[in-house]
């Protein structure tokens, strides 16, 4: 009889009651973070156990490490995944304006209009999303000529690039250039409560998306799908486009807060409960996850957390690492709530071809193929399931539309958050710069996925408590549609 492996991810910070049952069979997942300092490190080990029993009804029993983690080698930099930045070719390069006459630094009204000049030179569309972008370029350079610092032209800079609507276009002022390119800097780090809030545009109640392994969420017994109803007092109301993340951001950091009290809802049934955390350090954030979820028949999972630096370095030797005694039947790559990066190596580990074209929506625009070159570097056999939500931006969308166009993977969960648009960083006379929304992926058959997404092929809302149970309901979900296609159901 063929006995299923359902599975659960734990890891080991979570503090969760379950009975433990007789002649379990235990796979190992190891989750590893990728840090800031370039180091991947492993963090924690997580345990999958199932009692097989002929009725298919599967206890799920977590079981503590018994040993210690052994380091994966350490792939190059990889960005920060906690600065969700939502380019999907996150250019680097800096386009000098030389066609403009010299500019002097403190020449306000001068550097405005450089900005209004590379805007209306540049940007990904013509007709600038509906706005008159030249009346609104006559009225912001005419109040610069009453600036009397540079702070306040930023100000005005950034409120200047605002009015495209575009949320990947941006102005960032010389001081915020580390943060923008994941910088060394002699700061700190601003102290935390180590966990991600970070609603995906779908989600109807804010979720605790997740706690690191420690820190001052941890230690309060906070965990992943836990529910946020306030922080200080401050209450959210869910707008068109999901909840607002500045609005929470500064409820959470604002006036530079050193503790909050938060509000919370734990599970099913629970009353409210107020826990004040005080912020500090946590480790062990927003990893990568990988590891066997089922021996026979052999599935694999990957969380892939950001497509930043050497991303399918890493991902083929994590493959290497789950097909050390045989090759995987199925894969399960979860990309939900990936703030993108450049995905093209990594897609390539798995497919190839054309899937598009790249370029600004303009006049007369030249617009070039968007293909991924082969050879593919792993099993074209094995089947492989994507799991993406609305908190997939850039990079993971066009992973997701091109193993889904190419027919090498189903897309299990919810729509991507319609964040597509390529980006070009333009220098300023001051020193500052414009990231600009310069291109944008055209499908085959001439549709765009930006303010759209990636349609799954099998949808699956969250729902109130879905991110809470273990394993979550879209992670179950991309298993039994996994299982169902190997076992030909």
């Amino acid at each position: 009889m063929l006995y299923r492996l359902l599975f659960f991810l734990a890891v080991t910070f979570a503090v969760i009651a379950a009975a433990c049952q007789s002649q379990a069979v235990v796979t190992k997942v190891i989750e590893v973070t990728a840090q800031v300092t370039t180091e991947i490190t492993v963090v924690a080990q997580l345990v999958i156990t199932a009692t097989p029993a002929p009725s298919a009804t599967h206890t799920l029993t977590p079981i503590p490490p018994s040993e210690t983690p052994t380091p994966e080698p350490t792939p190059t930099k990889t960005l920060s995944p906690i600065r969700a930045t939502t380019e999907a070719l996150n250019a680097l390069v800096v386009v000098p304006t030389a066609s403009a006459p010299a500019i002097a630094p403190d020449d306000w009204s001068g550097i405005v209009r450089q900005a209004c000049t590379i805007v209306e030179e540049n940007y990904v569309r013509d007709d600038f999303n509906g706005v008159n972008w030249e009346a609104i370029c006559n009225r912001y350079i005419a109040r610069a000529a009453t600036f009397t610092d540079q702070q306040m032209l930023w100000i005005h800079l950034r409120n200047l690039i605002a009015e495209l609507g575009d949320d990947h276009s941006r102005f960032v002022s010389i001081a915020g250039m580390a943060n923008e390119f994941n910088l060394p800097t002699n700061d700190s780090g601003r102290p935390w409560p180590g966990m991600v809030i970070n609603p995906a545009r779908e989600d109807e109640q804010i979720f605790i998306w997740h706690v690191c392994r420690t820190g001052p969420a941890a230690s309060a017994g906070l965990r992943r799908g836990d529910v946020i109803l306030a922080i200080d007092g401050r209450t959210f109301t869910r707008g068109g486009n999901g909840f607002d993340q500045q609005e929470i951001a500064q409820a959470m950091y604002g006036d530079d807060k050193s503790s909050a009290t938060f509000t919370v809802l734990r599970g099913p049934n629970s009353q409210p409960q107020d826990i004040t955390l005080s912020y500090g350090g946590a480790s062990g954030c927003d990893g990568w996850v990988y590891g066997l979820i089922s021996d026979d028949p052999p599935i694999g999972y990957i969380r892939i957390p950001n497509f930043g630096g050497a991303t399918d370095t890493f991902v083929l030797e994590l493959l290497k690492e789950m097909e050390t005694d045989e090759p995987l039947a199925g894969l399960i790559l979860d990309v939900r709530h990936n703030p993108g990066g450049n995905a093209d190596r990594t897609l390539s580990i798995f497919t190839e071809g054309t899937f598009g074209t790249l370029g600004p929506l303009r006049a007369d625009a030249t617009r070039t193929t968007y293909r991924i070159p082969g050879p593919v570097k792993w099993d074209t056999t094995a089947l492989i399931v994507v799991l993406t939500d609305g908190g997939s931006h850039s990079a993971a969308e066009y992973f997701a539309i091109v193993m889904q166009l190419s027919g090498r993977a189903l897309i299990v969960g919810y729509n991507t958050a319609g964040n597509t648009e390529g980006i070009v960083s333009f220098n300023l006379a001051d020193g500052s710069i414009i990231r600009l929304a310069v291109q944008i992926l055209v499908l085959p058959d001439g549709s765009l996925i930006e303010d759209v997404g990636v349609t799954p092929d099998i949808l699956v809302p969250l729902g109130e408590w879905g991110l809470r149970e273990l394993p979550d309901v879209q992670l179950m979900a991309a298993y039994e549609a996994l299982l169902g296609q190997i076992e030909g159901e």
